[in-house]
């Protein structure tokens, strides 16, 4: 479920906005795109429109990136009439737009990259502003010099406030077109939760759906002195095979597991961390800054380089491989520094919520959320609005027997919306539902194995009632249409 749809009402009064200033601007500047241009000055801008028109379309492919597509459309569509119906337009123009801005969408697209497309959109829309303003600038002394004097006196100082009205409507294009352009690495998501929040279970069964549904495949980077056997993807599922859960982590093992494939043509990814120790409390820039310092001089390699590639998997390993042991001795530095980068250049995040604390929600539980949902509030405060945030509740098998209950009926979306309701009565957690105005946050109920039965409080050992589970996900897709 979206957390809010509120801002949806603000996305349509923007665009509503964005038509009025574009006809209220081409109304009052028509008399410069009438003027004899010169052939260049009709292709630059007929290449400018057809440019953002092709562009906003591939915008519109990515669900993060679409009001800015459908405003940047709003703007540029009437700009088309117009200077189709003047004469300002140049169809070799136009059609090098077009092309221009069709080949930036496919490689968007075929990449997942819409940050790298909207990252250009901003740049390109900044220097139309500044070329505009320049031809017009031109235009209007051109006006006023081929004006007869009296002429001039008369209606001069008009046209020199309806041009100032115009450059005021030029820069509100710029800041809203800028504001509102948002692209993001859609490939690229992280999973990110504390220990014993149901990371393992949930790689796995990514892991199954990555390889049977996307044409996946896996990379695995493992540091453990007793466990790494026991930590590799094909072991854990062997365990779950035999009735046995995975081995929990040592205080000073990591795993980063790499999953990979494609849906259609696109390529979709996600990271797991999995770690023994609480080595990611605090996600401090500066503390950031230290760590990478303090990198630099145990491996002896160059601050920039480390910056650059800690967010890589490949790069961690041959650190591992390369300063075996001085990569045992400050294995929670690179942990952090791993996890810092990954929140950085991800463009989807999902937030774990242990299942247990819903359990012992009145025993505990609730100030456990306290806690969490603020450290998940300060990470989102820290990375930014750039992005999309999951927050995923596991082992919803604790909280109420699933085995009847299919994923997509009435019962799972009431089960996420009492859970919901629940979070609503904690502070920290309203603070990330007030943040859901100025970007998507998205929450999600689920289990690895819908066949668990629930845990009774009433039991003496309620351990004992429970099964060891197996792979039999309930809504995990629902995390996989946010993600993909």
């Amino acid at each position: 479920m979206k957390i809010s749809r509120t801002h949806t009402i603000f996305e349509i009064i923007l665009v509503l906005l964005g038509v009025l200033l574009s006809l209220i601007f081409l109304n009052m500047s028509m008399p410069y795109w009438l003027s004899d241009a010169g052939w260049y000055i009709k292709l630059i801008f007929s290449f400018f429109v057809a440019s953002f028109i092709s562009s906003a379309i591939g915008m519109i492919l990515e669900f993060r990136s679409r009001i800015g597509g459908i405003f940047l459309l709003a703007v540029f569509l009437p700009f088309v009439y117009v200077f189709y119906v003047s004469g300002f337009l140049r169809l070799d123009g136009f059609v090098l737009g077009m092309l221009e801005g069709g080949c930036l969408s496919f490689y968007s697209y075929y990449n997942n990259r819409f940050d790298r497309l909207a990252m250009y959109l901003r740049r390109f829309i900044l220097i139309f502003v500044v070329f505009t303003s320049s031809y017009l600038i031109l235009a209007l002394i051109s006006i006023m010099w081929s004006s007869q004097e009296p002429e001039f006196m008369s209606s001069g100082s008009n046209k020199i406030f309806e041009f100032m009205i115009l450059l005021g409507i030029l820069f509100t294009f710029s800041f809203l077109l800028t504001k509102t352009i948002r692209g993001i690495r859609a490939y690229d998501v992280f999973v990110y939760g504390p220990s014993r929040s149901g990371k393992t279970l949930l790689l796995l069964a990514f892991y199954n759906q990555f390889v049977t549904v996307l044409g996946g495949q896996r990379k695995e980077i493992i540091v453990s002195e007793k466990n790494k056997e026991s930590l590799k993807i094909e072991n854990m599922l062997a365990d779950i095979e035999k009735g046995e859960l995975p081995r929990s982590n040592l205080q000073t093992d990591l795993a980063i597991y790499l999953l990979s494939g494609k849906k259609g043509v696109k390529p979709v990814g996600m990271t797991f961390v999995d770690y023994g120790g609480e080595h990611t409390k605090n996600f401090d820039p500066v503390q950031y800054g230290t760590t990478i310092e303090d990198l630099n001089k145990r491996f002896n390699i160059d601050v920039p380089t480390l910056e650059q590639n800690m967010g890589n998997i490949d790069f961690i390993k041959n650190l591992r491989d390369n300063h075996k042991n001085e990569f045992a001795e400050v294995v929670e530095k690179v942990t952090f520094a791993h996890v810092y980068k990954r929140f950085e250049s991800a463009g989807k995040i999902i937030f774990l919520v242990d299942g247990d604390h819903i359990v012992d929600y009145h025993n505990g539980g609730k100030t456990n959320l306290t806690k969490l949902f603020g450290h998940y509030s300060n990470i989102i405060n820290i990375f930014g609005n750039e992005k999309s945030y999951a927050i995923v509740v596991t082992k919803t098998d604790m909280f109420r027997d699933l085995s009847k209950i299919m994923e997509n009926s009435k019962e799972a979306r009431d089960i996420e919306h009492e859970i919901y309701d629940m979070f609503c009565e904690i502070t920290t957690f309203k603070e990330i539902v007030n943040m859901a105005y100025q970007m998507p946050i998205y929450m999600y109920t689920v289990s690895v194995d819908a066949t668990m039965k629930p845990l009774t409080m009433e039991s003496e050992n309620p351990e004992m009632q429970r099964e060891y589970p197996k792979i039999n996900p309930w809504r995990v897709g629902e995390i996989g249409k946010f993600s993909f």
